[in-house]
């Protein structure tokens, strides 16, 4: 199976049926082990998220503008400062994070100064060969 990650990670037991506040606290304990403070669950976040995870799994493509530009979407929040992490292809959030980690670019968002919140999504698409697609935004 071919897998793609446009998105981060670090290594935590967590298994794909953690919560939305699981995969929070599992960014905010990468973040503290990089001398950065802690972010906390976003309900708007979670969903801004989970509609880029659908709008993947609908179309089958692991993009950014899955759902239409980040910069547009991001707009209503008037936040200084965010990002998007996205991935497909890994079951566990373990899996995915680690792999986000690992990503220069996405390990930069991860640990973005000034980060207060975060919301974390994914959506299955049995279809599909990524099987499951994950969104992460964080702001300030």
């Amino acid at each position: 199976m071919k897998l793609l990650v446009l998105a981060f990670g670090f290594v935590l037991g967590l298994t794909a049926a953690a919560s939305a506040a699981d995969y929070a606290g599992a960014i905010s304990a990468y973040r503290h082990a990089h001398g950065m403070t802690a972010v906390k669950l976003d309900a708007k976040l979670n969903a801004m998220a989970l509609r880029q995870a659908q709008a993947m799994s609908t179309t089958g493509s692991v993009s950014h503008s899955a759902r239409g530009s980040f910069f547009i979407r991001i707009a209503p929040l008037k936040k200084q400062r965010a990002a998007e992490n996205i991935g497909a292809g890994f079951i566990a959030f373990v899996e995915m994070l680690r792999q986000w980690e690992n990503s220069a670019g996405h390990r930069e968002n991860l640990l973005m100064p000034g980060a207060k919140r975060v919301g974390v999504a994914f959506v299955d698409n049995a279809k599909s060969p990524y099987r499951r697609f994950w969104a992460m935004v964080i702001t300030d």
